[in-house]
């Protein structure tokens, strides 16, 4: 399979369960960070939960996957996927911009580390999906 095609569907993949896992990076942040959400226009705990949530799901699902994926450019593709999300960050909370470092991060070794264990046990799917 072309890598263009599979990193497409990474960042796809990445953005559509992202939704799914938002509230629960969302109760993650609050818990780090306690007080810093709410008193907003948004009226929900669970509301806010899934909007902080979001950039950071996306943030380390797309990191994980595509630096489990690697390979050439894997660099700039992170990075121009996660571009809206980064900007996101930055506009929503500037104080708070390194739980997503850390979570990057941390997506990051994980991602490594699964990209190797996979070329060891199977090199064939990574051959062709690389």
């Amino acid at each position: 399979m072309n890598s263009i095609v599979v990193r497409l569907l990474i960042v796809v993949f990445s953005y559509a369960t992202s939704v799914l896992t938002a509230v629960y990076f969302g109760r993650v942040y609050d818990y780090l960070t306690p007080g810093s959400s709410g008193g907003s226009f948004i009226g929900t705990p669970d509301a806010w939960n899934w909007l902080v949530g979001y950039p950071l799901g996306t943030i380390f699902l797309l990191t994980l996957l595509m630096h489990t994926q690697g390979s050439k450019h894997v660099w700039w593709w992170n990075i121009i996927t996660l571009t809206p999300m980064i900007l996101f960050e930055l506009l929503l909370d500037p104080l708070h911009i390194y739980l997503p470092v850390i979570l990057g991060v941390i997506a990051w070794g994980l991602g490594y580390l699964a990209n190797k264990a996979l070329w060891k046990l199977a090199p064939g799917v990574m051959a062709k999906i690389g």
